[in-house]
């Protein structure tokens, strides 16, 4: 009996002896000082309504502090977060100091570095602007033809984006590209983008383009015979057989004569005509795609007679 109550004196005196130990780590260690980078996100608070920033926000800092190493230890653990107030920002580059007070931190620690330890911030303020656009195309054409007109629809957009860049923007440009080596449509259309900063964007962010198309052209005097047309038993007679026509048409049209095969000059007298002598008008036909400039004479010298 007493050998079974030493050995469970000397059991009991192991366990306290272990615990004392065990304790006495811990407090040690708890009271063991030491130094540690925490990295601390930043998240801004209270944002003045359409403020934006455009440079010189970091995401985290990094924060060395000192402190005892069981606390410390813990720190990775607790997602802390820096909050940065920028309610008292205005437009254009400020700096705003890092407050270590303000770091979500007991005084159990010691802080000894923040980096950085201060923001250089270029603050905007997110606007909207409605301007005109320009349309042009891109391309290439036959060398007998040429670009009549672009349009844009809508003709006006809304931009939104920092101020301090659409303060500079007057109108934006649109380009549609498109080439024809052979056949050229009178018109050719699609939705096209508008080219701006990625910081920008634009209400639509695309337009219709519609580019215009046709021949260049060039004017020419031509001469042709005067034909009469008068009705039977009239006797009508001109006092020149010729009439100079002044006319503008495509380019290509008059690389050789053949046009000319449909043209003409044509005097009409009407039936209820009486004798004598007049001026009479008289009427042309022109080739597709050429207008009629000035004709001379205007009028023809005409002797009727029955």
């Amino acid at each position: 009996m007493l050998w079974g109550a030493d050995m469970f004196k000397n059991w009991s005196t192991m366990v306290l002896a272990i615990a004392l130990a065990i304790f006495t780590w811990f407090l040690v260690t708890g009271r063991e000082v030491v130094e540690a980078w925490l990295e601390m996100p930043v998240v801004m608070t209270n944002p003045p309504e359409g403020m934006i920033i455009e440079d010189g926000l970091v995401d985290k800092i990094q924060v060395r502090l000192r402190g005892p190493k069981g606390l410390v230890d813990s720190l990775s653990s607790q997602h802390l977060t820096y909050s940065l107030d920028v309610s008292k920002l205005k437009i254009g580059q400020q700096v705003l100091d890092i407050d270590v007070d303000s770091l979500p931190l007991t005084a159990s620690y010691e802080i000894i570095e923040v980096k950085p330890n201060r923001l250089k911030l270029m603050v905007d303020r997110r606007v909207a602007k409605k301007i005109p656009l320009e349309a042009a195309w891109a391309g290439t054409l036959p060398p007998d033809y040429k670009l009549l007109e672009v349009l844009a629809s809508p003709p006006i957009v809304e931009l939104k984006g920092p101020e301090t860049k659409l303060r500079k923007i007057n109108k934006a440009r649109v380009v549609l590209e498109e080439s024809f080596e052979e056949d050229v449509p009178a018109s050719w259309a699609a939705d096209v983008g508008i080219d701006l900063d990625e910081d920008i964007t634009a209400s639509p962010a695309q337009v219709h383009v519609e580019a215009f198309f046709g021949p260049k052209t060039r004017d020419i005097w031509v001469k042709l015979p005067l034909k009469v047309s008068a009705p039977k038993g009239v006797d009508a007679s001109v006092e020149q057989s010729f009439v100079r026509l002044h006319i503008e048409g495509p380019v290509f049209l008059f690389r050789n004569n053949e046009f000319r095969k449909s043209m003409e000059a044509m005097l009409t007298v009407g039936p209820n005509v009486k004798p004598g002598t007049f001026e009479l008008d008289y009427g042309v036909v022109l080739p597709e795609g050429c207008r009629l400039l000035k004709k001379n004479p205007e009028m023809v010298r005409t002797i009727i007679k029955k």
